[in-house]
């Protein structure tokens, strides 16, 4: 029995240097002025005050999850989301979805289920929609790993700093860092990982996730223990032909965007936000002289005099 003890105070994890070094991390100052989570992507705006500010939904110390059920255009928007806070020409396709980055941070891009070709064409999107190559954007695909060497892969590639500076992670497949998602002590670690990874680096970590069959919840309990954690939840639902996606904000700690739709525009492979009927919301749509006919030289408008305006000269100016 004190052989067991011993053995066990030997391998003890944390003892009272652990706790003094926790101590002050932990440990909130009521009369130190916190400052605000960097944003790291914003959708629309919202007003507080009298004053309009952008709505953010990824900031840097959290974690997003997009939730939706299969063949719904979930990598697509994150491929947007990625593209958006990169920059180039993203706000070409979403007016509404604004990047915030102010350096040239790190972007990692995991994909774990898919095959090295049709990763690279899912990554080469990112490219498409920015319009040009980001040198400090990194993709890898995981297929060939098994969920506990996924998880190891992630923790090391943050640890070693070979990508410096990294503020964004998305990890397509999360399901995938686990073998069972109704597990709930491995739903719990994974759950825990991402508050780990991003607190510990100040990164915003993006996961996607199947929806449970006919439901519009996340796929078993690491779908609900992920949700009541998360920062901000896209909610993806196709319309019945599945041509039209409705993004939703189906759980949020701050200010709700406005749901909006987008659509794969024919004749191409890239998706622009539309309205619910499938309108593409377009810069030629914004911007067409219908509306904006001073846009057009050619065009003269009238100026009436005051005769013409009021039919009768009162002096009155206007």
């Amino acid at each position: 029995m004190i052989d067991e003890i011993k053995k066990d105070e030997e391998v003890q994890l944390y003892d009272k240097s652990w706790f003094e070094l926790e101590y002050s991390e932990c440990k909130v100052d009521l009369n130190k002025k916190e400052p605000r989570p960097e944003t790291i992507i914003s959708i629309g705006t919202h007003g507080y005050n009298g004053k309009n500010y952008p709505t953010s939904v990824m900031t840097a110390g959290e974690f997003s999850c997009i939730s939706a059920p299969s063949k719904s255009k979930k990598s697509f928007f994150k491929s947007q989301l990625c593209a958006s806070y990169i920059g180039g020409n993203a706000n070409r396709y979403f007016k509404n979805i604004k990047g915030h980055r102010n350096k040239d941070f790190g972007v990692i891009d995991c994909d774990t289920e898919q095959s090295r070709y049709y990763a690279q064409r899912t990554f080469k999107r990112v490219e498409k929609i920015v319009g040009n190559s980001y040198p400090n954007y990194h993709a890898f695909k995981m297929r060939h790993l098994n969920p506990e060497q996924r998880v190891s892969f992630i923790d090391f590639l943050l640890k070693s700093g070979k990508i410096k500076d990294v503020k964004l992670v998305f990890i397509d497949g999360v399901a995938d860092l686990i073998e069972d998602t109704n597990d709930l002590v491995m739903s719990n670690y994974i759950a825990g990982k991402l508050l780990n990874w991003t607190d510990r680096y100040k990164i915003h970590v993006c996961i996607i996730i199947h929806n449970a069959y006919n439901s519009n919840k996340p796929t078993g309990h690491l779908g609900s223990t992920v949700v009541k954690k998360a920062e901000t939840v896209f909610q993806l639902k196709p319309s019945e032909d599945k041509k039209i996606i409705e993004v939703n904000h189906q759980y949020s700690r701050g200010f709700e965007f406005e749901t909006f739709y987008f659509s794969i525009k024919q004749g191409t492979s890239m998706i622009y936000e539309c309205d619910e009927h499938g309108n593409f919301l377009d810069e030629d749509d914004f911007y067409n002289d219908k509306f904006y006919p001073e846009k057009n030289e050619n065009i003269n408008l009238p100026k009436p005099s005051t005769n013409d305006a009021f039919g009768v000269d009162d002096g009155v100016p206007f």
